[in-house]
């Protein structure tokens, strides 16, 4: 390759990866996740029952929308990872799988949203659509009081009926999100519901 040649590459490539983006998270989006990534959290149901799902760690990335573009505009994302109750566990015997329980993320558009990706005992979210942080902070807040704690930060966010799967047993219709205490009740069909009545760190 000829000097002039190779000049011109480094050129190139200096001026694709200039043009690379990173979509950041603010520090009033970061505050939409309040959760270390260790915490076990115990759920008790209206009907007697109690489940517990284990947070494993907590991930922030860097991501590729468009992993096949050069230089492709990249997005911040905070992961939050569990074992959580299988909720069709095989031949009926419990066992716990690993998952992506939450993430927040900046997405392509530049706009904040949440994925929850809740799977629990007899207990799937269902939602393809993320929740965008700015329409979620302009929703009015509701106090929750559960058998352990009242919570006066709490935001309710609706399961999406797409593929019928409403009709499903483990459907759930709605999650209550404390913003300082993230998940503390999920709400089934035939009014059965689950809440948060502990949660700790090691």
């Amino acid at each position: 390759m000829t000097t002039s040649k190779y000049i011109i590459t480094l050129l190139t490539i200096s001026i694709l990866i200039s043009c690379r983006e990173t979509y950041r998270l603010s520090d009033k989006e970061y505050d939409w996740m309040p959760y270390m990534g260790n915490e076990t959290l115990v759920f008790s149901s209206n009907t007697g029952d109690t489940d517990t799902i284990f947070l494993l760690q907590k991930d922030t990335l860097i991501a590729y929308p468009e992993a096949q573009s050069f230089n492709g505009k990249t997005y911040e994302v905070v992961s939050i990872f569990c074992r959580h109750s299988d909720p069709w566990p095989p031949d009926d015997k419990h066992r716990y799988l690993d998952n992506n329980f939450v993430e927040l993320k900046k997405s392509k558009d530049n706009i904040a949203r949440f994925e929850f990706h809740l799977s629990a005992k007899d207990a799937n979210f269902y939602r393809l659509t993320g929740i965008r942080i700015d329409s979620l902070s302009q929703q009015q807040t509701t106090s929750l009081a559960t058998k352990s704690k009242t919570y006066n930060d709490v935001y309710i966010i609706d399961a999406e009926d797409w593929l019928n799967f409403k009709q499903r047993s483990d459907y759930v219709t709605k999650l209550y999100w404390s913003k300082s205490e993230g998940l503390i009740r999920y709400d089934k069909q035939d009014n059965v519901y689950w809440e948060l009545i502990k949660k700790y760190s090691p």
